[in-house]
């Protein structure tokens, strides 16, 4: 037996006799518990049972500290205490405590606004079969443990509340609720989010999962056209008005984030506005590209493509390639057409939807190849 397998064995001997002693249960059921592969720790290292028993009492807001005690079953000063069925209990906190992992914390100095007792609803049903019922006191004994924010709301009760992203659970509980119409967009996924489902769909099926997840490492995502778009909320105009339906939007997880233009018109042709608020939107393009010196011109998504092969009217063998692009507004094409027939070569892009040839123009200085799109103003410049 080496070192590390005799000090991890050491560790569990001493968990199952802190958890025995504290829950009543027999030493040998405890022991079980802590060896269960699903107390493993999935989305970080295992769950320290002698920690979570003194979290009951020396944690600053639910810490007896040598009174009485201060969290039970339901939830802050609520009544029953502690029940504990002594076969999973552990196993179940230990679940628990991953779900919580999964979320991103609030920063520091941010108040928690996720109250316990949705997020005890939103553990039930991710974590199902391996645990149908959570308590709120057990989610927020499994936060405490875990060293999340934690604050008490401003009309008491017994519930908590938990930092934890709040947008990342709206996400989690709209997917997992029945009824909830789940998110089109996957922004505020948490980062854990499948490497822990797949991981608790492995270990149902009884096989074993030896995946190791880390979290990934906080990015500063460059989105200057979002950003700006964003900023737009609030003006008094076409603009403002759409910029704040699309805020709105990418909160609800509605639809995605729009990183440039080309995004935007991707995303208008999926959800299909209005026609003014289409045409908001295209304002709102034309007037970033104005006022962004760096901006470049729109480029739509690829449809379909083909080559055809000629005989080149004697000159010798060639080929037409021809490519489709969606156009702006999504109701007609973009023809991108090569002739590499020798004698005849021949290079062309054509707008094929007469709305947006009336709106939109090809960008100057670019080949057939790169070509790009600018929106036309009312007075027809850009």
């Amino acid at each position: 037996m080496t070192s590390d397998n005799h000090s991890t064995n050491r560790a569990l001997q001493k968990d199952a006799s802190a958890w025995a002693e504290f829950t009543g249960t027999k030493y040998t059921a405890a022991l079980r518990q802590m060896k269960d592969p699903l107390a493993q720790g999935i989305l970080g290292g295992r769950v320290d049972a002698r920690h979570l028993v003194d979290v009951l009492e020396e944690h600053s807001l639910i810490g007896a500290r040598g009174g009485g005690a201060v969290l039970g079953e339901n939830g802050v000063g609520a009544e029953p205490s502690w029940t504990f069925n002594r076969r999973s209990d552990f196993i179940e906190l230990a679940l628990i405590t991953d779900m919580l992992r999964m979320f991103t914390p609030v920063a520091a100095g941010e108040t928690p606004e996720v109250s316990s007792y949705s997020l005890k609803h939103t553990a039930e049903r991710f974590l199902s079969p391996h645990c149908s019922y959570v308590s709120n006191g057990r989610l927020i004994w499994a936060a405490a443990a875990l060293g999340l924010p934690i604050a008490a709301p401003s009309d008491g009760g017994p519930n908590l509340l938990i930092g934890v992203s709040e947008r990342e659970h709206d996400y989690v509980n709209r997917m997992v609720t029945s009824g909830r119409t789940q998110p089109r967009a996957h922004h505020y996924q948490p980062a854990g989010y499948t490497h822990l489902q797949t991981a608790l769909a492995t270990l149902a099926s009884g096989q074993p999962f030896e995946g190791h997840w880390v979290r990934p490492a906080s990015t500063s995502e460059e989105r200057p056209f979002h950003d700006w778009l964003v900023h737009q909320d609030g003006r008094d105009d076409v603009v403002g008005d759409f910029a704040s339906d699309y805020s709105a939007a990418v909160r609800a997880s509605d639809h995605g984030i729009a990183h440039t233009p080309d995004e935007l018109l991707a995303i208008l042709r999926e959800v299909r506005p209005s026609p003014e608020a289409y045409e908001a939107g295209r304002q709102a393009i034309a007037e970033w590209m104005d006022t962004t010196p760096d901006s470049t011109p729109v480029r739509t998504e690829r449809i379909r493509s083909s080559v055809e092969d000629v005989d080149g009217y004697g000159a010798g063998r060639g080929d037409v390639e021809r490519y489709e692009y969606w156009c702006p507004c999504g109701d007609g094409t973009i023809i991108e057409e090569h002739d590499n027939v020798p004698g005849f070569r021949e290079h062309d892009v054509r707008i094929d939807c007469d709305k947006c040839r009336a709106e939109w123009r090809f960008a100057d200085g670019r080949s057939v190849h790169a070509w790009g799109l600018e929106p036309i103003a009312a007075n027809g410049a850009r």
